[in-house]
């Protein structure tokens, strides 16, 4: 091992301890470990920013794109809202969920997928009187199953696509994965309606329910009395405002709610005034005189009305919220006027101050909000679920178009007559030009974080191949696995492979294990396509946790799982997917 291994090595392992820990966001630790790679002289600028001119990034945020008018369009929720039936019977809609998510998914990027049919299926499911837990796990997993089936299912075989073209290898055709998919899309689904289903918890509520049905546990109701020192006054000037442990979030005067509650709110006698917070905060606020407690259970229609909404929110690893306070990121001024009433972690309401509580990628919020649902909805640091509905409005072209476009892509890229991503392009030039998307809209559908995270990735991947760590990781797996069957070489390049993914990204992991396995196949005289499908697969098939995959983290709050729920669930699955991978793609490549 040479010096510039070695340093390569340890800035990787030191970048996915951080992650691991998440000490900050995973773009800052990768942006950190580019830089340091740069100051040693291992990458050059040039090296480091090559992954921002791939075309699969380019790709990737062209479905972005594509995949927001889609959604935008209402259709997918509609349809599914038919599939799903009646609701006689739990598991037949649950398989018309997942079957019908199948079809769809290997067309279509499967974050947006899921986030716009999680909001409808948590309303169904509470229609209907069943286990909204029972939906969600599966309904992620089917998404990324099936998105195996194509090239265009996932942003992370967009990511091998790219990676692909820059190695000057042969890309993958557009159904060129479905060889391995089929099959583990069918088993997998076999196994999530089974053995997997059984395994799942029971939660037919969600956070606003809870909220709804035990408002004390999350609220404290005080009464502005005539001993009160600060009548007619404002917020600030009576000091409710920076309170150690409590927040002022709504007041009723006279049967109206005032939400949110400014700092130059007029208090009076007679307001009855709700913060934040539990039987402990009470102390606190009874030693402001003049403030009364209720001594009755808080009835949240005093709170809520038309106009004032509790809504539950999601918050992405994605997010710029991510390591921010709820204070720090103003929710009452830039989240549609709203305040944050409860926070749920891991399945556990957090406690304290929930203004000084700073935010991690899949943590759920209650919000009171003044704000449309529509309004709501557009932001793009949050996924917004329980919000009443949008009028239902008539279709037109701009419902329907999209998904022309889309199909027509597809027909005419497997069938050679234009490449993918200028297919792609020109969709999105005609949806632009008609109007389907607006130069807002782009801003929304695209992900910026995710873009960056597949770019910079690129160059830790570089790195390893700029000073032979490819090559060295690749000796030492063959060392490892010695004179055994290429079987039991491929089983260790998928698990290494999948263990990446689970502690840091899809993408990154596949970054960095492509060089691995180019060099391998050299090594061991085997395919490079066939290991390039095993990492493809094995960077996308993570169950195990909801960090795994994006989708995963989306269901994680509003179907109030714990983290042992998927590895319950998950790894079973990611070991099928593991042990099906590996024996079709070697019959697939090394028998046939």
């Amino acid at each position: 091992m040479t010096l510039n291994i070695a340093i390569v090595l340890i800035t990787l392992l030191v970048s996915f301890i951080l992650m691991a820990m998440e000490v900050t966001t995973p773009n800052a630790v990768i942006l950190c470990a580019l830089a340091f790679l740069m100051f040693v002289g291992i990458l050059s600028p040039t090296d480091a920013l090559s992954g921002f001119a791939n075309d699969g990034l380019a790709t990737i945020a062209l479905m972005y794109i594509i995949a927001y008018a889609i959604a935008k369009s209402n259709i997918i929720t509609h349809l599914f809202d038919r599939i799903l039936g009646d609701g006689h019977s739990e598991k037949r809609s649950l398989l018309r969920l997942l079957a019908s998510v199948s079809v769809i998914s290997p067309f279509m990027n499967n974050t947006p997928i899921v986030s716009t049919l999680t909001p409808m299926v948590q309303r169904w499911t509470k229609q209907k009187g069943m286990a909204i837990s029972k939906f969600l796990i599966p309904l992620s997993y089917a998404t990324i199953l099936s998105g195996l089936l194509t090239v265009l299912g996932t942003s992370t075989n967009l990511v091998a696509q790219g990676l692909l073209s820059k190695y000057k290898l042969a890309q993958f055709g557009t159904f060129d994965l479905a060889v391995i998919g089929i099959p583990i899309t069918i088993i997998g689904l076999i196994y999530l309606l089974t053995i997997g289903y059984r395994m799942l918890p029971t939660y037919y509520g969600s956070s606003v329910d809870d909220v709804v049905a035990e408002p004390n546990d999350y609220l404290i109701e005080m009464t502005i009395g005539d001993e009160f020192e600060h009548l007619n006054q404002t917020v600030v000037a009576a000091k409710l405002r920076n309170l150690p442990r409590s927040f002022l979030v709504a007041i009723n005067r006279s049967g109206q709610s005032i939400v949110p509650v400014t700092d130059e709110t007029i208090l009076q006698l007679g307001d009855r005034l709700y913060f934040t917070g539990n039987f402990d905060c009470i102390n606190d606020l009874m030693n402001i005189k003049g403030l009364i407690p209720s001594t009755q259970k808080i009835n949240m229609t005093d709170i809520t009305n038309e106009r004032v909404r509790l809504v539950e929110v999601f918050i992405p690893d994605t997010s710029s919220l991510v390591n921010q306070t709820v204070k720090s990121a103003r929710f009452r001024n830039v989240f549609g006027r709203s305040v944050v009433v409860a926070i749920r972690r891991n399945d556990v309401n957090l406690e304290g101050h929930l203004g000084s509580i700073r935010l991690k990628g899949g943590d759920n919020l209650v919000m009171i909000t003044t704000g449309e649902p529509d309004e709501l909805a557009s932001l793009k640091d949050l996924h917004v679920f329980n919000s009443q509905p949008v009028k239902s409005r008539k279709h037109t072209y701009k419902d329907v178009l999209p998904i022309v476009l889309l199909v027509a892509t597809i027909i005419v890229s497997t069938m050679g007559v234009i490449d993918l991503f200028v297919g792609l392009a020109a969709s999105c030039v005609v949806l632009f030009l008609t109007k389907c998307v607006s130069i807002s809209d782009i801003v929304k559908a695209v992900d910026m974080n995710v873009l960056f995270l597949v770019a910079s990735s690129y160059g830790l991947g570089l790195a390893m191949s700029n000073v032979g760590a490819d090559k060295f990781i690749a000796k030492s797996l063959v060392a490892i696995t010695g004179n055994a069957s290429p079987i039991i070489y491929m089983f260790l390049i998928y698990f290494v492979t999948n263990f990446l993914t689970a502690i840091l990204s899809n993408a990154a992991a596949l970054s960095l294990m492509f060089p691995v396995v180019v060099s391998a196949a050299k090594l061991e005289n085997l395919p490079v396509m066939m290991l390039v499908m095993l990492i493809t697969i094995a960077a996308t098939a993570d169950f195990s946790t909801p960090i795994g995959y994006q989708t995963n983290l989306i269901v994680y709050g509003p179907g109030h799982y714990k983290f042992t729920d998927y590895f319950k669930v998950g790894i079973p699955l990611n070991l099928i997917c593991m042990v099906v991978c590996v024996f079709v793609s070697y019959y697939y490549y090394m028998v046939l």
